[in-house]
């Protein structure tokens, strides 16, 4: 199932991908930030690389919590207890 998910993404025009990517992009930011801050750690001690590997991070964990709410709704809308 999550393989079809990941062909329509492909089938999508570029720039509704680029837009996709860009506002995902923005929210691992903001997580990003919010993390840094939560855990008391100076964002400007870290770098280029550090910080390249934590939001990527941040852009994984928002893909996998986007794929498994389509997968719910899914569910939901063909009457399946996800429970």
């Amino acid at each position: 199932m999550q393989n079809s998910l990941i062909e329509q993404i492909k089938n999508l025009p570029n720039k509704s991908k680029e837009r996709f990517r860009l506002k995902l992009r923005e929210k691992a930011i903001m997580r990003t930030r919010a993390r840094l801050i939560e855990t008391r750690v100076d964002i400007e001690e870290l770098s280029d690389e550090d910080l390249e590997v934590i939001i990527r991070n941040e852009e994984d964990k928002l893909l996998d919590e986007y794929k498994t709410k389509g997968i719910i709704a899914l569910l939901a809308l063909l009457g399946i207890s996800w429970i």
